[in-house]
């Protein structure tokens, strides 16, 4: 274990977003911020107040984002194409005054409607990181649609004078930015975010991993159902966020892949026999009497973290190891695209397989007597023991080995009975030390 180490610095805004290598995920559920919140930060900056410290996870010169995403976002955002916040009417009563000022005093006469025309061309083409600093653009922007504006404005000092006055109702007077630079084991990064963002959704202690695993690209195809699923994922979003500021560009690669896994496993709509604990909520369905056009798109449960689980219990036998276990395809791999394609394919084939099974085996346990699902740990044991009694998974090989039904492993994870009497997964044995020593008990037994 590498030791942990926590700078505290400080810089600007300008250099954390152009001096700095960010890492920033392209796909996010908690990415986006509504106006008014984003309003709110530029305010603070307006008044000079600080806006709290942003923590990166410094790795090989790359800095990925722990704490700070919608902060970073939203400055990124404004200061690139500032109308996507704050509108032009509402710039423009900011700069009025001091035009009209800027005109008298120069003695300009000119159409004051065609130079605000102007004016908002240029401001609503802004498309690039502090363009609006620069005085060419504002320029160009009076030259090619306001020539008779361009006839009394034409001067380069009196354009620049112009652009002083509009850069000084765009830029961030308070620009200094606390940050806290995090170097140590990237296991650790899912608790730490998680830490940091206690009263966020359960997604969140995983959500920094899209920055890490952007190197870690699937071939959309040959997982073509995740892709499927995961676009169907970032449809649903697009109801609660903004969606012209969710980055949906991007190489689809193993997060993605285990977000739509997720969405797969959420649309069965009777999953909740095997997961039946807290964190797996049902979704309040619409009662619209129309029929379901998204045809196998509608999502039954809520909870997107139980694929990642399922990953690193499968992978690495125990349920918090999700770094170790996609390091262990991928980094341990290098070159073999083929392979990892194939192997995550089948991967989640076999999950998929082992939740339906693992449906239907308890939905049969359960018709003389009712027995409960305890805890998430609980699920995964069940899940884990389907998939042993049929598949020997070799991640050093990426190889997944199909073998005659282990029926002493599938009557172990199945032993409802057995469990409910033994208090498995209650009380002092709900520990995660209990769950990887019974996961372990399931390894072995392939191996008799």
């Amino acid at each position: 274990m590498e030791n942990k180490e926590f700078i505290l610095d400080q810089t600007t805004i300008k250099s954390l977003l152009t001096a700095y290598k960010l890492k920033i995920p392209d796909f996010q559920r908690s990415f986006v911020w509504k106006k008014a919140k984003k309003s709110q930060l530029l305010e603070s900056l307006f008044r000079g107040f600080p806006i709290g410290a942003i923590t990166l996870y410094e790795d090989d010169g790359a800095y990925y984002i722990i704490d700070g995403l919608q902060r970073i976002n939203t400055l990124k955002q404004y200061l690139t194409s500032p109308k996507e916040v704050i509108g032009f009417n509402e710039f423009y009563e900011k700069v009025q005054e001091k035009i009209e000022d800027f005109l008298e005093k120069n003695n300009i006469k000119t159409d004051i409607r065609m130079l605000k025309r102007c004016i908002k061309l240029w401001y609503n083409g802004l498309g690039s990181l502090y363009e609006y600093e620069r005085v060419s653009v504002l320029h160009r922007a009076i030259k090619e649609n306001g020539p008779a504006v361009f006839d009394k404005l034409g001067d380069l000092l009196l354009i620049e004078e112009l652009r002083d006055i509009l850069k000084s109702k765009i830029e961030i007077s308070h620009d200094a930015i606390a940050i806290i630079i995090y170097k140590g084991d990237k296991e650790d990064l899912p608790a730490l975010f998680k830490n940091i963002n206690t009263g966020s959704v359960a997604l969140s202690q995983y959500e920094i991993l899209q920055s890490v695993w952007t190197d870690y690209c699937l071939d959309k195809d040959a997982v073509y159902e995740e892709y499927e699923a995961f676009c169907q994922e970032l449809e649903l979003i697009r109801d609660e966020y903004e969606i012209n500021a969710v980055k949906e560009d991007g190489a689809f690669d193993i997060f993605k892949n285990i977000i739509g896994l997720n969405h797969r496993i959420c649309c069965i709509e009777n999953c909740d026999w095997l997961f039946r604990f807290n964190a797996f909520k049902r979704l309040p369905q619409p009662d619209n009497g129309e029929e379901d056009e998204t045809e196998g798109a509608v999502k039954y449960y809520d909870n997107d973290t139980i694929g990642f689980e399922i990953y690193s219990t499968l992978l690495c036998h125990s349920s918090n190891k999700i770094v170790k276990a996609i390091d262990s395809v991928f980094k341990e791999h290098p070159g073999q695209d083929d392979q990892i394609n194939a192997f995550i394919a089948a991967l989640n084939g076999i999950i998929m397989e082992a939740v339906e099974t693992a449906i239907e085996c308890i939905e049969e346990a359960c018709v003389d007597e009712e027995y409960a699902i305890v805890s998430k740990y609980h699920s995964l044991y069940i899940l884990a023991g389907v998939v042993f009694s049929r598949y020997i998974i070799d991640v050093q090989t990426l190889e997944i080995t199909e073998t005659d039904l282990n029926e002493e492993i599938l009557d172990l994870c199945m032993d409802l009975a057995r469990h409910e009497r033994e208090k498995w997964f209650v009380d002092e044995k709900r520990q995660l030390s209990f769950f990887i020593e019974k996961i372990n008990e399931l390894a072995a037994l392939q191996e008799d």
